[in-house]
């Protein structure tokens, strides 16, 4: 496969609002995907792109702690480095779209995150925040799956009720502070935690088993 980097579109980084209250600090991280994650092609103002709707492992190599997290921008690299320890420096902060916020406090708690198809359309639905949160206007349009498999479909099916959800104000199923790790030449990450704890965390089994793949690239072919 070729991978490519691309640059960070202006409307993906506007900032909405100032949620979430993450102090700045430099962590090195190691990212594990899911290597079986469905892809998909979406137009990126009218440019086609392949993208890999995944969720990642993170182990904080300088913590010693693990958590999972979400792709936070549509179109950069994650850097080769953060496949293998000790990883690449990310700085954690503060600032996420209303849009994001809210469909994290709507939908995360229902999210199966042993589901593949709702684990994309959640990644779906998350990118589309930074943009108009609607798949069929805005910069983001057209998405499709790559191979036209059922759990692509479903993805898109799951996307786009999230992001109803989202647009009518739907009701919050929980609160949860986001921390979104940023680093200038790699892809940037969402971590979500429950605030008062009223939400479980992910069981260590399943970060132990999104962990298993850990030197893939994840963004493919661009045209």
């Amino acid at each position: 496969m070729n991978f490519t980097s691309f640059k960070k579109p202006a409307l993906a980084m506007a900032v909405i609002g100032v949620l979430a209250s993450a102090s700045a600090q430099a962590n090195d991280l190691v990212i594990s995907p899911d290597l079986g994650a469905p892809s998909f092609t979406v137009d990126v103002s009218g440019t086609s792109k392949d993208v890999v709707a995944t969720l990642f492992t993170v182990s904080d190599q300088t913590t010693g702690s693990s958590f999972l997290a979400f792709c936070y921008e549509l179109l950069q690299n994650i850097g080769a480095a953060a496949y293998v320890p000790p990883g690449l420096p990310y700085t954690a902060g503060s600032v996420v779209s209303a849009a994001t916020q809210a469909l994290f406090n709507q939908s995360y708690a229902s999210i199966d995150l042993g589901n593949q198809a709702q684990v994309a359309g959640f990644q779906i639905a998350l990118w589309e925040t930074l943009d108009d949160s609607n798949r069929n206007s805005g910069a983001y349009t057209n998405w499709l799956g790559d191979t036209g498999s059922a759990v692509e479909a479903n993805a898109l099916a799951v996307a786009d009720d999230l992001l109803a959800k989202v647009r009518s104000g739907a009701p919050n199923t929980g609160d949860y502070q986001l921390t979104a790790w940023n680093n200038a030449t790699s892809q940037d990450l969402i971590q979500a935690a429950p605030r008062g704890n009223q939400v479980p965390e992910p069981s260590s089994a399943l970060l132990g088993m999104l962990g298993l793949g850990s030197l893939v690239a994840l963004r493919r072919r661009s045209n």
